[in-house]
């Protein structure tokens, strides 16, 4: 190669220095400073050498170099046109290209990454010249093609690379640059798929030719012609117009799937294919693709699913994954694109049959990505009712039960076996990984089933009752002697379970429905039966529990009189069975202390609570024997504190629909019956923390002290009760029956009802024993409070072994693993947080089921100001934590208007301020631990600092949770609204609109002296703390309060300056995040409109950005004058010019601090192409011969 009048001997002594230098970086023996040395030589070299790009073509090109000393050369190439291309003279950059071109035209190298390292640079050169400045390119790029297969394969990795940084990955910044290229290859796309497809076809005809004449070297060279066609093809097809791809009639699409079923070419096939019909877009623009739906396309994946099923290897499994893909890609192309699709009565049942192909294969992968087809066409209303897709639902459903059942990724990974524990290997490395996907995989195809359900429900129930049968059968026939969670039977009946489940809860919506006679025969068999295990026991209750809805129907007018009487018949003994496992016993060898016989008697008392949830008034007529029932099972003595309590939840649960006040209240004092004398025999003990220490034994050593064991199970019990009774005793929802039943108080001063609990007047005097409770606990976390704890119960108060997996994201025991005994000094630590959460959930179910006369309350805020909201930086955040979300949010959520003076401002006067402080001395904490570097340290994901870490993000997001409800969502006139926000841990990003205005007890909270300062000062904290979840919530906050506290005249000039600082302080912290930078800058803007007003002097906090510059600033000024935005407004002109204002200050990920710019220049304007009328779509009446026409 001509390296140019640069000086040829230099340049090759630098070039064998180089080459040197480079061996050494990658020669282990060398020592390492050596290695270090000649890296950094390299390095330098690239960076500073105005000889890069000749050394580089040296080293590339010179045969004495090694490969791995090539790749540096052509590295030191691209780097020259990356970086300097705008600095090198013309001839310099003529050099390059002409060079770069011979090497292309010689036809590279042997190696696949040289080749591709040839083409990057190639790349570049066109990003910043084609196609102005470089019109031959494509028909240099023809010729090289003519030269040879190797010039052809690194031409289709010139364009491959080429259409990733343009369209794909977009990585080419420069927007006008990546019209431009954009715009050339779309102007010459055409041409471009009829090189591809010319390049296929030669190739794959000379490949076959080869292949039958027995000269498979020269076919091997024809066939990686067509595999890096294919490969670069997948990244044009999912991007170019649809027209392109369907183009002469479809021709491309007919190839990829006569493709398939080449073992050579079908995984780059299915991938190309794969990326065809994941196409997103408009229906107009994804019209064309239906083209692939005819007999003959499905027919060639059908066969290529069936050949490669049949040959069991990883390739051919691994094609089979990708094929299936396909074939979930093409099932939503399809579901949104039904109306234009014709004879599907020819293709479709090839696509059903290859579906039900791929279910019943080992893979459970491949069974579940098959389930996503088969889902896809349930929920379809049109799919759904084809006859010859109702034909395949008996089919399917055979196929698909086994794929319920568990898997239990093995603990060696050698097995012969061609199962799913062997297909489980291959696809996931771990345990955590696969149990991840299994549970996922099985929701998923249990889903199928209840939609199988609605589209066809005698064929599905029938499956389900044969199925039934035949498990009770099993236990009937042949007990087996002994049952653990591995055991064939228990997994049957387990996945049997759940699909019972899910299918009978479609029984109601069902059309035709399945005989109420058969459901009611199966649930009396499931009655009768008799399991030895108790494991089976538990399940059977699931099945009841499961065919309980038949009960329902037969008490329905429409069932007959003779159905009707066999489900009054059944009802007593359907109770029966469920109480007869509430006090069972067990058989040897598990006894009655054993864990799954106590599984037994909890899931009893737990299905109990669920039919009266779901089916009062069906338990309504049978009342009397059912409180028979509970008071002869409440009398035993070997009964739970936890079973007799959720035994007493369902008695409560079905009296609610009495619609009585006198009756509900009557049963409520007959449940809570001696609890009030068991609180104030235990209210002695609950005054001081050492009191509530001797009563629980916290302060002696672990031992089975009988008497403290039953002083604890009283306190338990007494507290769960109370509990109970709150949470489930509720007024009827219906205005007039509360009102002919009694529970009317009067009526508001606005004229809406009042209404009174039935439990209210029992509860409410138990109030002061359970936040003296509260207040107790939390005297436990005083400093002088460590020693009443004796050394064996050092751990009670840390966080429990479940929620510091919880909290730190660590995988939890697996299902199947037998649960290990909890160790005594566990069992203390398990009963505190147990207590102290009955506590804070018993004030907030107070605050939303007793309402106005739990407000109504004396003293009421004083008193939890000085139990649970007491001394809360006493508190570690995990019990801090807990108040905040259970008992404060509810609080404050439910809070009656007239109660905001009393109730709401008093708790807010006296949490505020104790909050700013705690977590700002918490957050300089967390910041303390960064700057040290103790949360980077190697193997430190389990410690104690990264534990902390989290829950002061936890903590912080919760009080802002609280923030919310207080601001801006405002009391009990969106506590309905907001029911369900307490099961969600995480918001989404940008969920809606941040608020305009806060609420009529935000603006009260705000206009206090002790709290709305307090309250600003958090959200405005909260901004700049280090986690972009808590500055996201905060950044909604924000802007309503500050624009309330400006219109009551509290914020000063110092205020001001300091909330637009923090606002650009959280930008510089939290601009890497999306969300966050948009909803930040958002409030920036309307932040400095807000206050520019007000405190022209908030200017200079801008001014302080550096380089800002200034007549950007006079800019925005003007804007703000000319054009003032309306209140929840924000103008994108303002938005922009501040995010260029303040582009500087923005924060970037790490990835991109340290990044080395590159600059492209602007080429002259291209004229643009008047747009050609693309060519219409062929008749669907041709498509039948399209995949016959010869290759």
């Amino acid at each position: 190669m001509n390296v140019g009048a640069f000086g040829e001997r230099e340049v090759t002594l630098i070039a064998d220095e180089l080459s040197h230098a480079v061996e050494l970086t990658l020669n282990p023996a060398v020592a390492h400073d050596a290695r270090s040395q000649a890296y950094t030589a390299c390095e330098s070299f690239k960076e500073n050498s105005p000889w890069c790009a000749q050394a580089g073509l040296l080293l590339a090109s010179g045969a004495q170099y090694s490969p791995v000393v090539k790749h540096f050369g052509l590295q030191l190439m691209e780097h020259t046109v990356k970086y300097r291309w705008t600095q090198i003279t013309q001839a310099e950059k003529i050099f390059i290209k002409e060079n770069a071109m011979k090497l292309l035209y010689m036809g590279g190298w042997e190696t696949g990454h040289l080749n591709d390292a040839l083409a990057r640079v190639i790349v570049e050169m066109i990003k910043r010249e084609w196609p102005q400045q470089w019109p031959t390119l494509l028909a240099e790029l023809s010729d090289a093609c003519s030269r040879g297969h190797l010039q052809t394969q690194i031409v289709l990795h010139v364009f491959l690379r080429l259409v990733e940084d343009v369209a794909t990955l977009q990585t080419l910044e420069q927007t006008q640059r990546r019209k431009d290229i954009y715009q050339a290859l779309t102007s010459n796309m055409s041409e471009i798929f009829a090189f591809f497809m010319r390049l296929i076809e030669l190739h794959v005809q000379e490949f076959r030719e080869k292949t039958a004449a027995g000269d498979y070297t020269a076919a091997a060279s024809n066939g990686r012609v067509v595999q890096v066609v294919l490969l670069t093809l997948t990244g044009f097809v999912e991007w170019v117009s649809t027209n392109h791809v369907v183009m002469n009639n479809g021709r491309l699409l007919q190839i990829l799937c006569i493709l398939l079923q080449d073992d050579v070419f079908q995984l780059p096939a299915a991938e190309c294919l794969l990326q065809v019909v994941n196409r997103k877009g408009s229906t107009k623009e994804r019209k064309p693709l239906m083209i692939l739906f005819s007999e003959d396309a499905i027919s060639c994946i059908h066969r290529a699913a069936l050949d490669s099923i049949n040959a069991v290897d990883e390739t051919h499994y691994l094609f089979l994954k990708k094929l299936s893909q396909v074939l979930a890609g093409l099932a939503q192309q399809l579901t949104s694109l039904w109306s234009f699709a014709s004879n599907a009565e020819a293709w479709m049942p090839v696509l059903l049959e290859t579906m039900l192909l791929l279910t019943s294969h080992p893979s459970l992968t491949l069974a579940h990505t098959a389930n996503s087809v088969w889902l896809a066409f349930l929920k379809h209303d049109q799919i759904s009712k084809l006859p010859f897709v109702l034909a395949m639902v008996p089919r399917w459903l055979q196929a698909a039960a086994p794929k319920i059942l568990k898997v239990s990724y093995p603990s060696s990974r050698v097995s012969g076996a061609n199962d799913a524990v062997a297909y489980a290997c291959m696809d996931y490395d771990s345990e955590q990984e696969f149990a991840i996907f299994f549970n996922r995989s099985r929701t998923e195809i249990l889903d199928s089933f209840r939609y199988c359900m609605t589209a066809a429900p005698l064929v599905t129930w029938s499956h389900c009752e044969r199925w039934t049968q035949s498990a009770l059968d099993k236990v009937v026939s042949a007990p087996p002697p002994r049952i653990d969670s591995a055991h064939p039977l228990y997994l049957e009946w387990d996945a049997l379970a759940q699909v019972l489940d899910v299918v009978l809860s479609r029984l109601l919506q069902a059309e035709p429905r399945p005989p109420v006679g058969e459901g009611l025969r199966l649930l009396a068999r499931c009655v009768a039966v008799e399991p030895r295990a108790p494991l089976l026991l538990s399940l059977l209750l699931s099945f009841i529990s499961a065919l309980f809805v038949f009960l329902s129907c037969a008490c329905s007018q429409l069932a007959g009189p003779g159905v009707g009487a066999a489900g009054a018949e059944l009802l007593p003994r359907v109770l029966d069975k469920i109480f007869a496992a509430l006090v069972y016993e067990g058989a040897p060898p598990d006894d009655r202390s054993s864990r799954a016989v106590k599984n037994v008697r909890r899931h009893a008392a737990g299905l109990m609570v669920k039919l009266g949830s779901k089916y009062p008034l069906l338990l309504l007529p049978v009342w009397g024997r059912l409180h028979e029932l509970c008071r002869a099972a409440l009398a035993r003595p070997d009964l739970s504190a936890v079973e007799s309590v959720t035994l007493q939840e369902a008695l409560l649960l079905v009296s609610n629909h009495f619609c009585c006040y006198e009756r509900q209240s009557a049963l409520v004092a007959e449940v809570l019956g001696d609890c009030s004398a068991r609180w104030a025999a235990l209210s002695v003990h609950l005054q001081t923390a050492a009191g509530l220490a001797r009563l629980l034994g916290l302060d002696a050593p672990p031992a089975d002290d009988a008497e403290r064991a039953a002083a604890r199970r009283t306190l338990l019990h007494a507290l769960t009760l109370t509990l109970g009774v709150v949470k489930r005793t509720q007024v009827p929802a219906d205005p007039d029956k509360a009102s002919r039943g009694g529970f009317s108080a009067g009526v508001t001063a606005s004229g809406n009802p009042v209404w009174r609990n039935p439990c209210a007047a029992h509860v409410l005097p138990l109030f002061p024993h359970a936040l003296a409770l509260g207040r107790a606990l939390h005297a436990l976390h005083a400093p002088a409070a460590a020693s009443l704890r004796h050394p064996a119960h050092a751990r009670a108060l840390l966080p429990s072994a479940a929620e510091r997996r919880n909290l730190l994201g660590l995988p939890c025991w697996p299902d199947d693993a037998p649960p290990a005994a909890t160790p005594i000094a566990d069992r203390m630590q398990n009963l505190l947080h147990t207590l102290h959460d009955n506590v804070c959930q018993l004030v907030g179910a107070a605050a939303g089921s007793l309402g106005r006369e739990l407000y109504a309350c004396a003293g009421l805020a004083r008193a939890l100001s000085e139990s649970l909201l007491a001394a809360p930086q006493q508190l570690p955040d995990h019990w801090l934590r807990r108040v905040l979300r259970a008992a404060l949010r509810p609080l404050l959520l439910h809070c009656p208007p007239a109660h905001y003076n009393d109730v709401a401002l008093p708790l807010l006067q006296h949490t505020a301020p104790l909050m700013l402080e705690h977590l700002s001395s918490r957050w300089e904490y967390v910041t303390g631990l960064y700057e040290s570097g103790k949360l980077e340290e190697e193997g430190g994901s389990e410690s104690q600092e990264v534990l902390e870490d989290m829950l002061v993000r936890h903590l912080s997001r919760e009080y802002l949770d609280v923030l919310k409800v207080c601001l801006v969502d405002g009391g009990a006139g969106a506590a309905a609204a907001v029911a369900d926000a307490d099961t969600m841990e995480e918001e989404p990003a940008a969920a809606g609109r941040a608020p305009d205005h806060v609420s009529e007890l935000g603006a009260a909270l705000l206009a206090d002296a002790r709290a709305g300062p307090a309250l600003l000062h958090t959200i405005l904290r909260a901004l700049t703390w280090n986690d972009s979840t808590s500055s996201l919530r905060a950044s909604a906050l924000a802007l309503p309060a500050l624009r309330c506290a400006l219109a009551g005249g509290r914020v000063g000039a110092a205020e001001a300056d300091g909330a637009l600082a923090a606002v650009l302080s959280a930008l510089r912290l939290h601009g890497q995040h999306d969300a966050n930078q948009a909803a930040l800058l958002a409030l920036a803007v309307q932040t400095y409109e807000a206050l520019r007003v007000q405190f022209p002097g908030v200017v200079a906090v801008l001014r302080a950005i550096p380089d800002v510059d200034a007549h950007d600033l006079r800019r925005l000024d003007d804007k703000l004058a000319a054009h003032p935005a309306p209140r929840n407004k924000l103008d994108k002109s303002k938005r922009d010019l501040f995010k260029k204002i303040t582009a500087k200050l923005i924060g970037r990920n790490v990835g991109q601090l340290f990044k080395k710019e590159v600059y492209i220049l602007n080429l002259p304007a291209m004229s643009v192409p008047p747009k050609q009328r693309p060519d219409d779509l062929p008749d669907a009446a041709n498509l039948t011969d399209l995949f016959k026409a010869p290759t």
